[in-house]
C-alpha cells in the first residue's frame, strides 16, 4: 500500500496527544509474585475512559522495562490467562499494564453485546478504539517515573493480536512485540459465515482494521509470534499471510496444540524475547 493510502488510513487512529489523561490510582492486592499493583483508570479518546491493571516487578531496578498486555474476543484484564502472563513477566523483572479493551470487562456495554456480535461495523469501531486506547495507555506509562519510556514491549493474543499489530504500527515507542493465535487477512480469516452479500458487507467493513495491511510498518522493529498448529479458531492459511506480510526482523514459533491451550513453554518463549529486545 501507498503512502497516501497509509495517511488516509490513519486518520482513522488519531487523537488528541495533548489531552489531560486525568489518571486515577488505586492500590490493590499484588497478583501471586508481583510487587505493588494498582487499579488505574484514565482518559482516552471519544469520551472513553480506560480501566488498567498496572503490576510492578519486585526487587528489580527502577526504571522498570513494562509490556501491554492485550486479552482476546472474550477476554479482560483480569482473565484467567492475562493473570498467567502478567505474572510470568512480572517475575522476570517488568512491569505490565493490562487494560480492558471496548466493551470488555468494566466496559462491557448495558446491552451485554460486545466485539464478536454480528455488527461488523460496530466491531470495526470498537477495534479502532482499543487501539487508540493502546497509544494513551503508552501516554500514560511515559509519563510515570518508575517506567522506562525507552523500554516497552506489546503482547496481544487472538484478537488482541489483530488490534495490537494496528497499535505497534503506529506507536513506534513499542520498542518490540509480541503476537499470539493471531492471524490476518480477514478472507482467510472466516469471519462470517453469511451469504456472499453479507461477507462483502464485512470485507468494507473490516477493510481498514486487518492487521495485513499494516504489520509491516512494525518492522524493523522486531516481532514474535506464538500460533497454534491445529488453531481450530485461526486458519493457519491467516497466520501465515500476516507473518509473510510482516518486515524483518521477525520469527514464528508454532506449538502442537489448539487456539486455547498454548502450552506453559510460550510464557517462557515471550520472557527470553522481551529480556533480550527490552534490555
Amino acid at each position: 500500500m501507498d503512502d497516501h493510502i497509509f495517511e488516509i488510513m490513519d486518520e482513522f487512529y488519531a487523537y488528541d496527544e495533548d489531552f489531560p489523561l486525568e489518571a486515577v490510582e488505586r492500590r490493590m492486592e499484588p497478583d501471586a509474585g508481583g510487587g505493588a499493583c494498582f487499579h488505574v483508570t484514565f482518559e482516552s479518546a471519544r469520551d472513553q475512559r480506560i480501566p488498567a491493571l498496572l503490576t510492578l516487578p519486585k526487587n528489580a531496578p527502577r526504571p522498570y522495562p513494562v509490556v501491554i498486555i492485550l486479552h482476546g474476543m472474550f477476554g479482560h484484564k483480569t482473565s484467567p490467562n492475562q493473570i498467567k502472563r502478567s505474572t510470568a513477566l512480572v517475575a522476570a523483572g517488568f512491569a505490565t499494564l493490562r487494560i480492558d479493551g471496548q466493551y470488555s470487562g468494566e466496559r462491557a456495554s448495558a446491552s451485554g453485546g460486545g466485539i464478536g456480535v454480528k455488527y461488523c461495523y460496530r466491531n470495526r469501531d470498537a477495534m479502532i478504539q482499543t487501539a487508540v486506547d493502546l497509544m494513551r495507555a503508552v501516554d500514560y506509562l511515559v509519563a510515570r517515573e518508575d517506567i522506562d519510556a525507552a523500554g516497552i514491549g506489546f503482547a496481544g493474543f487472538s484478537m488482541g493480536g489483530v488490534v495490537g499489530t494496528i497499535f505497534c504500527a503506529l506507536d513506534p515507542r513499542v520498542r518490540a512485540a509480541v503476537l499470539g493465535i493471531t492471524g490476518g487477512d480477514f478472507d482467510k480469516l472466516g469471519v462470517s459465515d453469511g451469504d456472499e452479500r453479507a461477507r462483502d458487507r464485512l470485507r468494507r467493513a473490516y477493510r481498514v482494521i486487518d492487521p495485513v495491511r499494516h504489520v509491516s510498518r512494525i518492522s524493523p522493529r522486531p516481532l514474535l509470534m506464538l500460533n497454534a498448529a491445529n488453531d481450530e479458531v485461526i486458519p493457519r492459511a491467516a497466520t501465515e499471510a500476516l507473518y509473510e506480510a510482516a518486515g524483518e526482523p521477525k520469527r514464528i514459533v508454532w506449538y502442537g496444540c489448539g487456539h486455547a491451550n498454548l502450552p506453559e513453554e510460550y510464557l517462557e518463549e515471550m520472557r527470553r524475547f522481551f529480556d533480550f529486545e527490552l534490555a
